[in-house]
């Protein structure tokens, strides 16, 4: 396994050990569980689980192992409250497709309480960044003392209505990603105990604090939040009218991003498809659509509106998996304090729902020509199986609809058919002396 320790040895030893692969001795901060083991071992001793992966090439890696890894606190606190793990991203490669892991180091989180992460971080961490981070983690008094004010702090008999004073309170601060981390965990640990007018709080809290030009934040403002969200009106009805109130609110300025998102939580993304139905056609509102693009592109594609997609939202498919490509060269490119793993590919995952829009809207040639281009940039089995997968799911889906639809006709014609039809006028039975009459006739 990659080191874990640097011991104190001169300039020109550093310079000989940094080219020496698995030369460096391990820390004894990390156990030598396996993933499994160690998630057992946490639960065992009611601790945090914290994993760390890593890889010998990856230089902010190595500043890790230089400084947070041997910080006397940092190793001093990991062993009274955590079962750490290390993994090298190149020998564990179980390990670590199993928490998709992308970039190196990247550290994460589990809290006794939970099954989910409490959070994870990638690139370099300082020993005060790490402590800070862990502490929240714990809960209790070290996760408030930690990360928030007591004002943020959601009470015991919390309402709605205390949900909007607390987010209040806290919008003129600038949460740091621990505190936002914290912020989540507590939702999650109030709503797997059944606390969920807390959990509620805590939701909204994070609707209204997490940063919108952050890209981190954006994605977990896109993606989790709602979600979890959703989860939580569910079990717990009094919290839609929370979310009507936020929806109401975001509709008032304008803000159609944060409406079209809320319309999901709600499970109204009918009000979203009747707004973009009444602008689809306009030019004029052509940029008012590729604007929000991200948003809708998820709604159309679940509604099944694939023609919709295909039609107002792509216009020209080579042209979107051109910028599709580019996005995934970023991604593949380390930021500060990173580095990604050799071998990570997003593409056969960012290129799946155009290609299966164009699929499911039974636009044969076009989907044909994102397929041949997509092999060209990256002709990988990943690549080739995803693109299979999709064909033949999308497929089955567009049979499945246009069955639906011919089943919708065939009732709607049969109506019609019964009303226009001329009824037969009642048979009116003799009377008894009606029938005595005919017999003396």
């Amino acid at each position: 396994m990659f080191s874990r320790h640097w011991k104190q040895v001169s300039l020109s030893s550093i310079l000989f050990l940094s080219c020496a692969s698995g030369a460096l001795a391990e820390s004894s901060v990390f156990s030598k569980f396996t993933l499994e083991q160690a998630r057992e071992q946490a639960k065992k001793e009611d601790k945090l689980l914290l994993m760390d992966f890593t890889a010998s090439w990856c230089p902010p890696c190595r500043r890790m192992e230089s400084t947070t890894w041997v910080d006397e606190e940092v190793r001093s606190w990991i062993k009274d409250n955590a079962i750490a793990v290390q993994f090298d991203v190149d020998k564990e490669e179980k390990a670590s497709e199993s928490m998709r892991i992308e970039a190196m180091p990247t550290v994460i989180l589990f809290t006794p309480k939970s099954t989910k992460e409490f959070g994870r971080q990638v690139g370099y961490m300082s020993a005060p960044d790490l402590l800070r981070w862990m502490k929240s983690a714990k809960g209790g008094s070290d996760s408030k003392k930690e990360s928030t004010s007591s004002s943020d702090q959601p009470s015991e008999s919390a309402t709605p209505s205390d949900a909007n004073a607390n987010t209040q309170r806290a919008s003129n601060s600038n949460p740091s990603s621990t505190d936002i981390w914290s912020h989540i965990n507590r939702a999650r640990e109030a709503a797997t105990e059944g606390r969920n007018e807390e959990a509620l709080v805590e939701y909204v809290w994070l609707w209204n604090n997490l940063s919108t030009t952050d890209e981190t934040e954006k994605e977990l403002r896109r993606g989790l939040i709602p979600f979890e969200s959703k989860k939580l009106l569910t079990v717990y009805p009094p919290a839609k009218a929370k979310f009507i109130e936020l929806r109401e609110i975001a509709d008032k300025q304008d803000k159609r991003a944060d409406w079209i998102l809320l319309n999901g939580v709600l499970s109204e993304n009918g009000r979203t498809v009747a707004w973009f139905d009444k602008i689809k056609a306009d030019p004029q509102q052509r940029d008012v659509i590729q604007k929000h693009f991200k948003s809708l592109e998820n709604v159309l594609f679940s509604e099944n509106r694939w023609s919709d997609a295909a039609n107002y939202l792509y216009v020209n498919p080579l042209d979107r998996l051109k910028e599709i490509h580019q996005e995934a060269e970023a991604l593949k490119k380390p930021k500060q304090n990173t580095e990604i793993s050799k071998d990570f590919d997003p593409l056969p995952s960012m290129v799946l729902l155009l290609y299966g829009t164009y699929v499911a809207a039974g636009k044969d040639a076009e989907a044909k020509k994102i397929e041949d281009e997509c092999l060209r940039l990256d002709d990988t089995p990943a690549m080739r199986t995803g693109l299979a997968n999709m064909a033949k799911g999308m497929k089955i889906a567009r049979e499945q609809q246009l069955l639906k639809q011919a089943q919708h006709q065939h009732a709607q014609h049969q109506e019609a058919s019964h009303k226009e039809a001329p009824h037969p006028q009642p048979h009116r039975q003799a009377t008894q002396h009606q029938q005595a009459q005919l017999k003396k006739r």
